[in-house]
This record gives C-alpha cells, sequence and structure tokens, in this order.
C-alpha cells in the first residue's frame, strides 16, 4: 500500500455525553486517505458512539471534526452522508422486506442519471456476485454472511469519501468473516479509505495500517498497525 496522504477524516478532542454521563473524553483520531483505519475496543468502550458522533446522531460537546479538512462541525446527519460519508453497521443491517435490488437502489438514491446507475450496480454484481444471484429475494431471507455484504454493497454503491464499517464480523459464523475480510480487502485495494470499528482485533490488525484502542470512552493507544501488535495492548487489545 502507497504511503498515507492526507487525512481523509481528523477528529480532535472529541467529548460526548448521554445526558450527565461522558461517553467519549477527548477523542483524537485519524483516518489517512485510501487507508484502513481501526477502531478496537470492548462492547461499552464507546465505539458506537464515536461512530454516531461522526455521523451527528450523538451531538459532541467539544471537539472538532474535519472531512478531506473542511470542518464539519455544524453540519447534519444527511449533510455528513451528502459529503461521502458512508455507514455499513451490524446493527442497522437491512430492509428485511424488500428485495436485494430495492435495498442496493436505496443506498443509490443520491444517482439520478439512469445509466449511472446501471454502471454502479453492474460493479456492485462484479464485487459481489452472491447478490446478483439474488436480487429478488427479499434480504430477510439471507444469510447473516449475506446480508452484512448487502449492506456494505449498499454502503460503497456511491463510491463515499469515507466508509465506517461497525462490527462487520459482528455475528458471523467463521467462514464468513473470512469472506467479510477478503470483500474489505478488495476495497482497501481500491483504495478506499475506510474506518474499522471491531472487536475482532485479529482481523482488523490484519487489514488495517493504523490503530486506535478505545477504553471506557478514551483513546489509550494510537499509532501504526505494526506498533499496535509490539504493544502492552497486543495480548488482548480491547480489555
Amino acid at each position: 500500500m502507497n504511503d498515507a496522504g492526507p487525512n481523509v477524516l481528523e477528529i480532535g478532542g472529541l467529548d460526548t455525553s448521554y445526558g450527565r454521563i461522558p461517553m467519549l473524553r477527548g477523542v483524537t483520531l485519524d483516518v489517512p486517505s485510501g487507508h484502513v483505519c481501526c477502531v478496537l475496543g470492548a462492547n461499552g468502550a464507546g465505539k458506537t458512539t464515536l461512530v454516531k458522533a461522526i455521523l451527528n446522531m450523538v451531538k459532541a460537546d467539544a471537539g472538532s471534526m474535519k472531512l478531506d479538512g473542511k470542518s464539519m462541525d455544524a453540519w447534519p446527519t444527511h449533510k455528513r452522508v451528502e459529503a461521502g460519508i458512508a455507514l455499513s453497521a451490524a446493527a442497522v443491517g437491512t430492509f428485511h422486506k424488500m428485495t436485494v435490488e430495492a435495498n442496493l437502489k436505496m443506498g443509490a438514491y443520491y444517482i439520478n442519471d439512469d445509466s449511472l446507475l446501471r454502471e454502479r450496480l453492474e460493479e456492485i454484481y462484479i464485487s459481489f456476485p452472491v447478490l446478483r444471484e439474488r436480487l429478488q429475494q427479499k434480504s430477510g431471507t439471507l444469510s447473516g454472511g449475506e446480508r452484512t455484504m448487502l449492506a456494505i454493497a449498499r454502503s460503497v454503491i456511491n463510491k463515499p469519501k469515507l466508509l465506517i464499517l461497525d462490527e462487520p464480523s459482528l455475528g458471523l459464523a467463521p467462514i464468513m468473516v473470512e469472506t467479510v475480510f477478503e470483500i474489505i480487502r478488495r476495497l482497501c485495494a481500491q483504495q478506499m479509505s475506510i474506518l474499522l470499528v471491531e472487536q475482532n482485533a485479529q482481523k482488523a490488525l490484519s487489514i488495517a495500517t493504523t490503530g486506535y484502542v478505545l477504553q471506557k470512552g478514551a483513546i489509550v493507544f494510537a499509532g501504526s498497525t505494526d506498533e499496535l501488535r509490539e504493544s502492552e495492548f497486543a495480548e488482548n487489545p480491547v480489555m
């Protein structure tokens, strides 16, 4: 992979809270353009709160956020999405009563050109051949791994500046975890900028170039994944 260029996402000193309960405390992290950055942490560490804060689904009490060098502190959620942030989250999933094709088109709602939409859909079918076979199948009837693939495909159809993957391996059988991470590797090879939020440290470290460890709402490690492997968190980085 090429040396890191400018950061696509920059977060500085981010604080959030739920009511009077502090959640994130002084979180600072960067996602280099064209690279995978992983955030590791146990349940309750603040990973989902971080994802929601990036999309302004949780309000920041302090700190700053930039996308491609532009401040997005005042941007509502929809403007952050329009600007190029896409989310694929295990907790969100897919629209179960809609077909695979309809789910994909929901992800492409900003595309108003029919020929461009067909082009993007064909690219998805090449990258995710199983979805072509399931086009008219309702997503609720897919396997867990296939739904994860559909959620990722729906998120990348607009070619986002930043793809956030929130726990893509959650609840999947080991063979499907391998399949999903192979898809992430292919996206990485296309120089897509990815923020990977995971509990599966081994898989995350195998694919990311930079990493952070989040504990009780605070960053306790920041550096390259090589440095993370050699750190005190190498044995159990999420605890």
